[in-house]
């Protein structure tokens, strides 16, 4: 009883040592990808760990992570609760509209609840794959030492700060390592039910490593003996020195000279706490120049509302039913209110005045007596608006011939825009129906051919050199400037009102609370977007920066045309005359080949978290063949040499074998040790005889001259006999 009270508690020990290392590779995966419902996550690891340690039937752990699951998806993507007539429609939708993505190609268009239980599948085979190096293999070396590698590479390669969490990570493996190994070694002794002497070895151990990692982290530290090595890489990889005039990241008025990289600035902004995700609008601004945005020139008025009224903007807001609230929490004192999608009002203490401007929709906040006025926190009353797909396709293109003259200043274009983005703008859209097919074609077209997301290797055009032009055609490389202004300029040229607009993106989600999910955005979070007019609709938010999700809420109340859409996931083709066709079909060739290479690159830069944790898995997998490689290649062996004809070189062939097994499992030949002499060693170690008939029959095959006749069926018994020996 003793025992097992003893092994409970090391195993207890060991998996809270797992939730907290696991806790770190969670971290910079959340961070990197935007993914929010961090505490959430942790639940269902907590939880998997927790039917692991008490060894639940895996039939029923299985039904309850499954339920998890279907809470999880359920909770967060649906409006409705869990226990309600809509939960299985709900899911019933998104199983149909996931599987017809997929079977049409359009990975990028998977849903955030799809992508979310494949993560969750990730973390359940993981998390089973530990268990099995704790209580079977009793070592997590290598998996402590995958953790170490995973985060200094990304404290390396990214945004990520993973220098306390390699921290942490070394202190937790050491420890778990340690105790591993105590286990291991009282296995091999001959009092393992002496608990009160391992715990001897136990507390000393933790003890020590707890002191010596506690003064190490105190103690003042060296800089890096080493240059960056980063640096180096890309200049390797010629990535460098694209860009001149570094910038530093966040909201800026001036955006007449954009392009070149800058420096990244964690600096907090501001806090929200919300039910949804938003994107956060600042204003927007119509007249793009070749270099960069300004505003036009026109008499525009403003309007003047106070505290808790309702606030009139060109979006669209959803029903009242649904309006909810946001608390913004101001660390960085701003002139300026920010925005969501389905705004009504603001509240804020000590009434000031809210003057929204018409030529931008920026809205400054001013006291009675007409200064600025800088608010520490306000509330934001919305209701998020909800798109009909129906109403969306009804949107015919020949309606835009009728908008009036206020569009005008949103169809602006440059007159040295180059022709060939123009044309670039028609083949995208020639053959979709609606304006908002030919949006979508526009938003979709950055993540389908080749363009790249980077910060810093930006290049900035010549002074002669148009700014779209150059990302579309040149470079291809740029962050979220490029892409919406590319996006805005091409939607014009394609005869679509659209606007650029800047603000922050959701920013990093925090902790969680009664429902309330907190984001923390800081200057790394400023980033502009596009609003395009969809006729009979309105203005609407569209996100083609690759990395970056959108709000948009859209209601699928049209059956889903599967072939429609693998028309729309086809690139686009430039239609030529039959006669050029025979003229260069091999150029043509190759450009549908270089197409479908940029296709596969994008989708694959477009799952990064997914595929680093298949890396992950893949790598896991490699280390537990090779530390299980003692039984499964004497199996195969055993299978292949089972088929074989029984005769003199097959026999030699399986001897080698069998030195190479026996070597494996720590029976190796000595230097100028004898076959007899080492048959007789093995014999004795694994209690048998058959070795030594072997070798009798292997020396006589050697140096023998006259071979006598053998029975190769039995020799291949005793062969086989030895082999499972081995094994077992």
């Amino acid at each position: 009883m003793k025992k097992s009270l003893g092994d409970f508690i090391e195993l207890t020990i060991s998996y809270v040592i797992i939730f907290l290392i696991l806790r770190e590779w969670l971290i910079p995966v959340m961070q990197l990808t935007n993914t929010g419902l961090f505490h959430l996550f942790l639940v269902f690891i907590g939880l998997s760990l927790v039917l692991s340690l008490f060894q639940v039937h895996p039939l029923l752990s299985g039904l309850v992570k499954f339920g998890y699951i279907t809470w999880f998806i359920v909770f967060v993507n649906s409006e409705s609760p869990f226990f309600s007539g809509q939960t299985l429609p709900f899911l019933m939708h998104e199983w149909k509209w996931n599987m017809t993505t997929i079977l049409s190609g359009d990975f990028g268009q998977v849903s955030d609840s799809f992508r979310t239980v494949l993560f969750l599948a990730l973390i359940w085979m993981l998390i089973y794959l530990i268990h099995h190096w704790i209580t079977v293999r009793k070592n997590i070396f290598y998996f402590f030492a995958l953790t170490v590698f995973f985060i200094a590479t990304l404290d390396t390669f990214s945004d990520y700060d993973g220098k306390v969490a390699i921290v942490k990570v070394i202190v937790l493996g050491l420890i778990m390592t340690g105790l591993l190994f105590v286990k291991r070694l009282w296995l091999q002794t001959d009092a393992p039910s002496n608990a009160i002497g391992k715990w001897k070895l136990v507390i000393p151990m933790i003890v020590s490593v707890m002191l010596v990692s506690s003064v190490a982290f105190f103690l003042p530290k060296t800089g890096p003996t080493w240059a960056d090595p980063v640096p180096f890489l890309k200049g390797v990889a010629g990535q460098g020195n694209v860009g001149t005039g570094t910038k530093t990241v966040g909201y800026s008025e001036d955006d007449s000279r954009l392009g070149g990289p800058f420096q990244g600035d964690n600096t907090l902004i501001f806090t929200a706490t919300s039910r949804d995700r938003h994107y956060w609008r600042i204003d927007t601004k119509d007249t793009y120049t070749s270099k960069g945005w300004i505003l036009s020139k026109g008499n525009f008025g403003k309007n003047v509302y106070q505290t808790n009224t309702p606030i009139q903007t060109s979006l669209q807001v959803g029903s009242p039913e649904k309006e909810r609230q946001i608390q913004i929490d101001i660390a960085t004192p701003m002139p300026f209110l920010l925005q969501t999608y389905g705004m009504i009002s603001v509240s804020a203490q000590d009434s000031p005045l809210f003057i929204q401007d018409e030529h931008t929709e920026k809205i400054a906040i001013e006291q009675q007596n007409g200064e600025s006025k800088l608010l520490s926190n306000y509330t934001i009353s919305y209701s998020e608006p909800e798109y009909s797909m129906k109403q969306l396709q009804m949107s015919k293109t020949s309606t835009l011939a009728t908008l009036d003259s206020s569009f005008d200043r949103f169809l602006q274009l440059p007159n040295t825009l180059p022709q060939r983005v123009v044309n670039l703008a028609k083949e995208i859209t020639h053959d979709k129906a609606s304006v908002y097919d030919q949006i979508k074609a526009v938003e979709r077209y950055f993540s389908s051919h080749g363009f790249r997301y980077d910060k810093k290797e930006v290049a900035i055009p010549a002074e002669g050199q148009d700014y779209v032009d150059q990302f579309l055609f040149d470079t291809k490389v740029g962050y979220c400037d490029n892409f919406s202004t590319s996006m805005v300029v091409l939607l014009r040229s394609a005869g679509i009102p659209a606007r650029w607009v800047k603000g922050f993106a959701p920013g990093k989600p925090g902790r969680m609370s009664d429902g309330l999910q907190e984001y923390r955005i800081t200057n790394d979070n400023a980033h502009s977007w596009v609003e395009a007019y969809v006729p009979g609709t309105g203005w609407m938010e569209f996100e083609p920066t690759i990395g970056f999700t959108g709000n948009m809420n859209i209601n699928y109340d049209i059956e889903q045309d599967t072939t429609q859409q693998e028309q729309v996931l086809q690139p686009e083709k430039k239609q030529e005359q039959p006669k050029k066709e025979e003229q260069a079909p091999k150029k043509e060739t190759s450009s549908s080949t270089s197409s479908s290479f940029d296709s596969i690159w994008t989708w694959v830069k477009k799952l990064t978290y997914v595929w680093i944790a298949l890396v992950i898995l893949m790598i896991i997998g490699s280390i537990a063949l090779f530390m299980q490689r003692k039984t499964w290649i004497p199996k195969m062996q055993v299978r292949a040499f089972r088929k074989k004809e029984a005769d003199w070189t097959n026999f030699d062939a399986s001897y080698h074998v069998l030195t190479k097994q026996l070597s494996r499992i720590g029976l190796r030949r000595k230097d100028g040790e004898t076959l007899r002499a080492f048959a007789t060693r093995v014999d004795a170690s694994l209690e048998t005889e058959e070795m030594q008939k072997l070798t009798a029959v292997y020396e006589q095959h050697i140096y023998g001259k006259d071979k006598q006749e053998v029975d190769f069926m039995k020799l291949k018994e005793s062969w086989e006999n030895l082999i499972n020996r081995t094994i077992s």
